[in-house]
């Protein structure tokens, strides 16, 4: 009797720890805690889930989420090292079960752990890796499509891959070409549009909130629409309450709208974003939306952020903010102590620091009436921003950057509000007038062209514009806008030719 109950007590045993995936009640309440940055929660969550279920391979997963956000978010390189090592030990528990694993989240988990991989690398420049990654992902997603094509869950990485894809910067895109992979940011966000409506009523419901945030983002990248722009916030704003991501998503959305007091409704907490593990970009979200209303207590806001943050993107733009606020408070010498600082503290990576980088190497105090045009205009204070430029000529700025800027605020300033006919006629003397020049003006002048007339769906012209773009060269903000014209290139294609 002994025996028999030893050798069924090994049976049971065998049973329960062998490999398996169940997307249950604990795993999706780890999921949503893992979403809300509240990371003890899901460890717990996900310890007990390890404990009962030792065979549920999910845990794998959304352990991986854990460290993948943390590096992510925190941007430290003890976080990096660790999801490194991590990620790729449990790549490794997964390929052990691949002979005899029939689910379709297995594929699934590998492809979602190689892109957060991926996107960690972008991060800490480790591009070749990443590049490497992202293909491996792509081959596993569309194996996964053949072998389980019912299986919602492909569409999430499916639809971000081909964004990311059709994203890709021209001088890269021949890596893309030999690595096989297609894709278009008008496609991306198509497929991730109709999943999170499709997803509503599904067992997956609880992911409708990551794709909010990919839709956000790509939105706020690709997409000036103001329809969509609105539909995506107004999905967005029964999450906000509980959500970090989702509040930070919203304030984004309404700052890109113009909605900046509504913006700073979500963001004059601090406290509140932090539910678990620290949100600290959130505190340099705050100072923007404060600089663009001109409220110089931003400040104290942007210290902060610089205080916290432990990571290198954003630090060059805060000091650069900084100096713009003694600037405008007519200190000088506060201007190019923070310009000091903003040459030698942070990396030059990201466009907003690029930019920074580029004023504190001229030491060259900017035109502040301009700068406070600018500033208001982003805060969507469209009025005030016309009110700064009003009477003023442009011969009256002596400098070749302000004439050229004068032309392109007004040129925005009068889309923003209807002006239409003179906003066209601006963006073209900025186009005609800064075509070669390194500065940006003339470059997104052409791209807001191409959109205004996508909108009237007079495609031809829109393409034009949109190609008289990407035929400048050598500006700022080179890839962000080259993306963009693109994109609007890959909408045209879709319009002409509607499947």
């Amino acid at each position: 009797m002994r025996f028999l109950i030893i050798i069924f007590s090994f049976i049971l045993l065998s049973k329960s720890s062998s490999a398996y995936y169940e997307f249950d009640a604990n795993l999706k309440s780890a999921y949503s805690s893992i979403i809300s940055f509240d990371f003890e929660k899901s460890k717990t969550l996900l310890l007990k889930e390890k404990t009962e279920k030792p065979g549920n391979d999910l845990v794998i997963l959304y352990s991986n989420y854990v460290d993948f956000l943390k590096a992510f978010i925190s941007e430290e390189e003890k976080y990096f090292d660790e999801f490194k090592k991590k990620s790729n030990e449990n790549l490794k528990l997964l390929d052990k079960r691949e002979e005899n694993i029939t689910s379709p989240f297995h594929h699934y988990a590998k492809a979602e752990i190689l892109i957060q991989q991926a996107l960690v690398k972008v991060k800490f420049r480790e591009y070749v890796s990443a590049a490497t990654d992202i293909r491996k992902a792509y081959r596993l997603i569309e194996k996964n499509k053949l072998a389980y094509p019912e299986f919602l869950l492909n569409n999430k990485l499916s639809g971000f891959l081909t964004a990311v894809i059709g994203a890709v910067p021209r001088e890269y895109h021949w890596l893309v070409e030999i690595a096989g992979m297609e894709g278009s940011v008008p496609d991306g966000t198509t497929e991730l549009k109709t999943l999170f409506k499709t997803l509503e009523k599904s067992e997956f419901s609880c992911y409708r909130e990551e794709l909010l945030f990919y839709l956000s983002e790509l939105y706020i990248t690709f997409n000036s629409n103001e329809a969509d722009l609105l539909e995506c916030m107004i999905y967005m704003r029964p999450y906000a309450a509980g959500s970090a991501l989702m509040r930070y998503s919203t304030s984004a959305i309404l700052m890109k709208m113009g909605r900046n007091d509504e913006a700073y409704d979500y963001l004059k907490d601090p406290a509140a974003y932090n539910t678990g593990f620290p949100f600290d970009f959130m505190y340099y979200k705050l100072a923007l939306c404060k600089l663009r209303k001109l409220d110089f207590s931003a400040s104290k806001d942007f210290e902060e952020f610089i205080k916290r943050f432990k990571g290198q993107n954003f630090i060059k733009s805060s000091y650069q903010k900084l100096a713009w606020i003694e600037s405008l408070q007519n200190n000088p010498q506060g201007y190019y102590t923070y310009m000091t600082k903003c040459r030698s503290l942070g990396t030059a990576f990201i466009d907003e620091d690029k930019d920074a980088q580029s004023e504190a190497a001229a030491i060259d105090i900017g035109n502040k009436l301009l700068l406070r045009a600018r500033l208001l205009f982003d805060g969507g204070y469209y009025d005030k921003a016309q009110l700064e430029l009003a009477g003023m000529p442009v011969d009256s700025f002596p400098k070749y950057k302000d004439q050229l800027e004068v032309t392109y605020r007004l040129a925005r300033i009068y889309q923003k509000t209807g002006q239409e006919e003179k906003a066209i006629d601006l963006y073209q003397k900025t186009i005609d007038n800064g075509a070669s020049a390194t500065f940006y003006f003339a470059a997104n002048s052409a791209l807001l062209l191409g959109m205004i007339y996508e909108d009237k769906n007079d495609l031809d012209k829109s393409e034009s514009f949109y190609k008289k773009c990407l035929s400048m060269e050598r500006h700022q903000y080179q890839n962000s806008i080259d993306q963009k014209a693109q994109a609007g290139l890959d909408r045209i294609k879709i319009l002409r030719n509607p499947e």
